[in-house]
């Protein structure tokens, strides 16, 4: 049975017992702050389980997409070693949200594995908690299942979701594998000792209790069912396979990559026992196979490789996986072209794989050639750090060389490990922690910015207690910048009060407002609140904390008391503004995604009255051509003057209607889905433009990397747009007339009349190549003032080690130019035929160093050797090929000891 059967099984089979099909959430959780990525199927339904959030169904199933690499959850060490360890996997899962209980969830999960997938049930075992008398029961009396199959224990068959909140017992179903797969016979024994003959593939957790610390059970009056099943254990007992990993789950990758690195995949465990190097390719084949997926959808949902958070995660996993493919192949690439076989497979179950097709391997390609640029030389130095730790009769490598690998060479510290390891060293991981916590410290202390403050803290409570009260503060600006409203409470910043008056500073929170609370990438609004008597505060700021608008204020005059009537009244024009930018926003993501590709997703945004600042997931600058596309597709769409129509409805009705939904935002049963023809559909909570024609203008004023695989453009719009076009019309004619052209106006009328090519662009190209040939013959009049000839007659003669006669130019030149030293170097080599010549040119602050040296002794008597002495001696450094290298150094005082230094070594 195909894995993908087996999936849609389970699927199926749930739909049929009225359970909802929910589509597995972003690996990315959505303001979870408590994970690092989605790691398992209930993580969706958190908020649910805590009755915190309202589904309109009490039965789901899913197939969850989870990544457990970090933190708690952390599986990466032993991926690829045993056989079902695995960074990313499928979680098959039913829950119930005070629906159904024990008696249907034990008969749920028993009739599909042995009716829907036909598992012989002498092949299932069964354990419960100690305590659960009531699901040992329903298993022997419902299901069959004789008592000497049902096993109990303690600790690993109660579950809880943290130290307070819902917990309870669960019961397991084991997969016996059979005799060949284990060595200890008694299930019993077996799953205590977790011997791999079997295997856990069904875990149901009875949610039935609220635990109060310490350790104080109560009794939940809905009590729920969170079940999750391992896919890849599934799919190896219905395929036969004691190893998930020879699975058609992972066979696709490692296929072909053994295509690619001409190599063999070997599952005999008796013949992986006796060949070392057949275990160390199959292995590797392994890593590469499990890191290709987790790689692939962690970039497909919106991750990206860097230095912190869950880009260092996937970081880690992507520098394991290049390091094992190059233990494959010193000179093949395996990451990219198995994330292509991945994506072959999965794309149909997976659409996001698809879709950021380019994405996703470009993302590799270039994370695999920046780290390879350093992979080898890292390793040759930490080849040598292991050397000199063994030769000190150590047992492991200090913190310092661990956190040195990770800070010069982007050695994660988990590779390091991974290569001692191979070497029969160990790592100082806590030793380790403390550099990196050192270095963190320092990196703090030079941050301008601060932590959350006692005043933010306060605010924060202050939303949430708000909506404990069960109020909620309807926004009314969608449609007016002013509106009316009754103050329901009153905070100094620091304290709930009841009254703010002339001089305070505060926050006041409204039933009712036209403000805009900052969200969504766009600013908060800002303007005025006053009252019939006169009153007045100046808001300075919007936020939003819990949908509770919060208005940060300085009263002018007057008084605001909570239960008054207030009129809240926005700064029109800043609202203007920041709406044409808002909505030119939207017209740019679509035409970037029209002109880039699919792959391009939003990264971030910050929208305000000045300008529209959008990151987006790009691997490389945009041409000149590309923003010139970019601009004309907005301003075309602008121009056709389209309605920015306003729809609300479910989110599922929104993805069919083709919306785009944004990585890392909540969205609620209901959204705002935003279309302006039919070029852009996003879902999105902002202020927007009625129509397209009130942007005006648009036009990208930058565009620059932020980090790794994101771009970042800045765009104005409206007013701004207009006077920064006049301002490059006035730019312009200044250039042109110092250019000798007409102003603009006759200039273009002029090239279209003549079809003359001469433009100014051509004119500045020109001026340009006229510079470039001033300074070649410049550069040629400064080597023309060196004398070769005299150089090369002041040679020193020396022999070689075979006893043939060579000669030595020592020059010190008062000259910087790096290429003019190299020409005068080739100059005297020739003259001289056979020897060293050293030059050394004088510079401001530091002094150009060249060593070239004929091929005929450069076996002997090598160029970046001589060099580094003489740099050394400088105070400087620099390297090269055997027969030619340069470098620079700063103290010229010591240029005599420097070449002593070299007369010295070739025996003069």
């Amino acid at each position: 049975m195909k894995s993908s059967e087996i999936r849609n099984a389970f699927v199926e089979y749930f739909k049929k017992k009225g359970h909802t099909h929910v589509g597995s959430s972003s690996l990315i959780p959505e303001n979870d702050p408590t994970l690092l990525f989605a790691n398992a199927g209930m993580n969706q339904f958190k908020n649910t389980f805590l009755g915190l959030e309202k589904r309109d169904y009490s039965r789901a199933v899913t197939v969850q997409k989870c990544v457990r690499a970090g933190g708690k959850h952390n599986d990466l060490e032993n991926v690829g070693f045993t056989a079902r360890h695995h960074t990313f996997f499928e979680m098959l899962g039913n829950f119930s949200f005070g629906d159904y209980f024990k008696k249907d969830a034990i008969h749920f999960a028993w009739e599909f594995l042995t009716k829907e997938l036909n598992i012989p049930k002498e092949k299932l075992y069964v354990t419960v908690h100690i305590s659960d008398d009531e699901a040992a029961e329903i298993w022997h009396t419902q299901e069959g299942i004789p008592k000497d199959r049902i096993f109990r224990f303690d600790a690993d068959n109660f579950w809880k979701m943290g130290d307070t909140g819902p917990c309870g017992p669960c019961t397991e179903i084991f997969y016996d594998h059979g005799p060949k797969a284990g060595t200890i016979s008694d299930p019993f024994k077996g799953i205590a000792a977790g011997e791999d003959r079997f295997v856990e593939i069904w875990n149901l957790v009875f949610m039935q209790y609220f635990e109060n610390p310490p350790g104080t059970l109560t009794p939940l009056p809905k009590p729920s069912v969170d079940t999750g099943s391992g896919l890849e254990r599934v799919v190896a007992a219905m395929q036969g396979k004691f190893n998930n990993y020879d699975t058609d789950l992972f066979m696709p990758m490692i296929e072909r990559a053994c295509k690619i690195g001409k190599i063999e995949y070997i599952t005999d465990k008796e013949v992986l026992a006796k060949d070392k190097h057949a275990a160390e390719i199959t292995s590797a084949l392994r890593v590469l196979a499990d890191h290709c997926r987790s790689t692939s959808f962690l970039i497909a949902d919106g991750a990206l490789p860097s230095n912190e958070g869950r880009g260092y995660v996937l970081r880690r996993i992507m520098r394991r996986a290049i390091r094992y493919g190059r233990k494959l192949s010193a000179d093949q690439s395996f990451l990219p072209a198995m994330a292509e076989a991945l994506i072959e497979s999965m794309g149909s179950v997976y659409p996001e794989l698809s879709a950021r097709r380019d994405h996703i391997l470009n993302t590799i390609r270039d994370e695999e050639d920046r780290f390879i640029s350093t992979l080898d030389n890292g390793t040759n130095i930490l080849m040598d750090e292991i050397a000199k730790a063994k030769a000190k009769g150590a047992k492991e490598l200090t913190g310092e060389v661990v956190f040195r690998m990770y800070d010069t060479y982007g050695f994660p510290a988990d590779l390091t490990r991974v290569i001692a390891n191979e070497q029969g060293i160990e790592v100082n991981e806590a030793a380790f922690e403390k550099e990196m916590e050192a270095n963190r410290a320092k990196s703090k202390a030079s941050w301008k910015g601060k932590a959350l403050g006692a005043d933010e803290q306060h605010l924060i409570k202050f939303a949430k207690d708000y909506v404990a009260t069960g109020k909620t503060v309807k926004f009314t600006g969608y449609g007016d910048f002013a509106g009316g409203g009754r103050i329901t409470a009153l905070s100094n910043g620091q304290e709930v009060v009841t009254s703010l008056k002339e001089g305070d500073h505060g926050v006041i929170i409204t039933d009712e407002t036209s403000f805009y609370g900052e969200g969504g990438g766009q600013v908060g609004d800002i303007g005025y609140i006053m009252d019939k008597n006169g009153s007045r505060a100046k808001v300075v700021n919007t936020t939003k904390t819990d949908d509770i608008v919060l208005h940060h204020v300085e009263v002018e005059h007057g008084e605001f008391k909570v239960g008054q009537e207030v009129d809240t009244i926005v700064n029109p024009f800043e609202r203007r503004n920041t709406m044409s930018n808002h909505s030119a926003t939207h017209l740019l993501h679509s035409a970037l995604r029209k002109v880039l590709g699919a792959h391009v997703t939003q990264a971030g945004s910050l929208v305000d009255s000045q300008k529209t600042r959008f990151d987006f997931t790009h691997n490389k600058p945009l041409s000149s051509e590309e923003i010139r596309q970019i601009e004309d597709l907005v301003n075309e769409q602008i121009a056709m003057g389209n309605e920015v129509k306003v729809e609300v409805m479910s989110p599922k009705e929104a993805q069919a209607k083709g919306a785009m939904a944004l990585f890392g935002e909540k969205y609620g049963d209901k959204v705002r889905v935003l279309t302006m023809g039919d070029f852009s559909c996003e879902l999105c909570g902002g202020t927007h433009v009625k129509n397209t024609s009130q942007i005006r203008l648009f036009k990208i004023v930058s565009e620059a990397g932020v980090s790794a695989g994101v771009r970042r453009v800045e765009a104005i719009t409206g007013d701004g747009a207009v006077r920064y076009a006049m301002n490059a019309v006035s730019h312009l004619d200044e250039a042109l007339s110092a250019a000798g052209f007409q102003k603009s106006p006759h200039y273009l009328k002029h090239l279209e009349a003549t079809g003359e090519t001469a433009t100014l662009a051509n004119r500045v190209e020109a001026l340009k190549e006229q510079i470039k040939q001033m300074e070649k013959e410049m550069k040629k009049l400064q080597g023309g003032q060196v004398n070769v000839d005299d150089l090369a007659a002041k040679a020193l003669t020396f022999k070689t080690k075979a006893g043939a006669s060579a000669k030595l130019v020592l020059a010190d030149l008062a000259l910087d130019d790096r290429q003019v030293l190299a020409e005068v170097t080739d100059h005297l080599k020739n003259k001289i035929q056979n020897g060293v010549v050293v030059v050394v040119g004088q510079g401001e602050g530091s002094n150009p160093i060249i060593v070239s040296v004929s091929k005929e002794i450069s076996g002997e008597t090598k160029a970046g050797d001589l060099l580094k002495e003489v740099a050394g001696i400088m105070g400087g450094k620099g390297g090269g090929r055997p027969d030619f290298a340069q470098g620079a150094a700063p103290n010229r005082a010591s240029l005599p000891q420097a070449f002593d230094k070299v007369k010295s070594l070739l025996g003069i």
